[in-house]
C-alpha cells in the first residue's frame, strides 16, 4: 500500500465511519469479502446486494466494450472488491481510500500485483501518482464529497483526453433538502447524529449542470441506485 495522506488526520472520522457500519452490521468479514458482489441468501443485505452486483456486471460489459485494458482509479474504494474484479477482468486498477483498515484488508485479502495497486490518499487535497486515466470511478462514495464540481474538476485532471468519470451505486435526488432531514434522522437513531456533516445528497440538477449524463436506470426500471457519466472534453 502506498500511504500518501497523513493517517493521522483522519483518524476520527474513520473510527466514526467504523462505529456507524458496525451498528448496522455491515462489517465485512475476509471469507464474504471474497465473494463480493454475491453474498449468500441469509445475508440481511441480500437484496442490496444482488442489485450492486447486476450494476457491476453492466459496467463492466460497458468498459469491456472499449476492447482494451483500461488504467482506472477507484476512489473511495472500500474494501476493495470492486477493484479487485476489475483487475481480474484485466484492466490496471489503483484503489484509493482514506479507510485505513478497510485498505489493509483488501490488501490482505485481494493482494498487490502490478494490475492492482492501493492508495491510502485524498484526491481533494493529495497529489496522486497517476495520469492520463481512462475511468474514474466512484462507487457508492460521491456522497462523501460536499461538492459535485469541484470533485469532477479535481478528478478529471487525472484523466485523458476524452476520459470518464463514472458515479454508480448512489443515489441522486430532485429534492436533496428532504433527503438530508431523512439522512439526519436515521443518523440519530444510530446514536452517531455527527456522520451528518460527512454524508451530503446530492441533486440531479448538480449532477446535469457539472456535465454528467444519466445511464442508468432506465426509464421502465426501479432501481433506487443511479450510474452517472461524465467525460472530459
Amino acid at each position: 500500500m502506498q500511504v500518501i495522506a497523513n493517517p493521522g488526520k483522519y483518524t476520527e472520522k474513520e473510527q466514526l465511519y467504523f462505529d456507524v457500519r458496525n451498528k448496522e452490521g455491515r462489517i465485512i468479514t475476509d471469507e464474504v469479502l471474497r465473494s463480493l458482489p454475491y453474498v449468500n441468501s441469509d445475508s440481511p443485505y441480500k437484496k442490496e446486494w444482488n442489485i450492486r452486483a447486476e450494476n457491476f456486471e453492466k459496467f463492466l460489459k460497458y468498459i469491456s466494450g472499449k476492447n482494451r485494458k483500461l488504467n482506472i482509479l477507484d476512489i473511495g474504494c472500500g474494501n476493495g472488491w470492486m477493484t479487485y474484479r476489475l483487475s481480474e477482468a484485466g484492466h490496471y486498477v489503483a484503489g484509493i481510500d482514506l479507510n485505513m483498515a478497510e485498505l489493509m484488508q483488501a490488501e490482505k485479502v485481494f493482494g498487490t500485483t502490478e494490475n492492482l495497486q492501493w492508495v491510502y490518499a485524498d484526491i481533494m487535497t493529495d497529489v496522486l501518482p497517476y495520469q492520463d486515466c481512462d475511468i474514474i470511478l466512484f462507487s457508492a462514495s460521491c456522497q462523501y464529497f460536499d461538492d459535485i464540481e469541484q470533485l469532477t474538476k479535481k478528478a478529471s485532471a487525472y484523466l485523458k483526453s476524452e476520459g470518464e468519470i463514472h458515479f454508480t451505486d448512489s443515489i441522486f435526488y430532485k429534492e436533496s433538502k428532504e433527503a438530508k432531514s431523512r439522512s439526519d434522522a436515521y443518523y440519530a437513531q444510530l446514536a452517531f447524529p455527527e456522520m451528518s456533516k460527512y454524508y451530503h445528497h446530492h441533486s440531479i440538477t448538480t449532477l446535469k449542470k457539472a456535465g454528467y449524463k444519466k445511464k442508468a436506470p432506465g426509464f421502465f426500471q426501479t432501481s433506487p441506485l443511479q450510474w452517472w457519466c461524465y467525460t472530459k472534453a
